[in-house]
């Protein structure tokens, strides 16, 4: 009867343990929110573009 007392408590401590560290992450976690779009009449601002200077520089890695 010990030894099945014993295992009951294991399971059990095992359980709230285990809902805590998902309670605990669902809080952390919080809720998403997404940035709001660019407005569709402005343009955005493009990073890249290609040019001579960067032809003559992709041209010289592939030598």
């Amino acid at each position: 009867m010990k030894q099945e007392e014993d295992q009951r408590r294991f399971f059990l401590k095992h359980i709230l343990a285990g809902t805590a560290v998902v309670a605990g992450t669902a809080a952390m976690a919080g809720s998403a929110s997404a940035k709001p779009a660019p407005p569709v009449g402005r343009s955005v601002e493009t990073l890249y573009h290609e040019s001579e200077n960067f032809r003559k520089y992709y041209k010289n890695l592939r030598s």
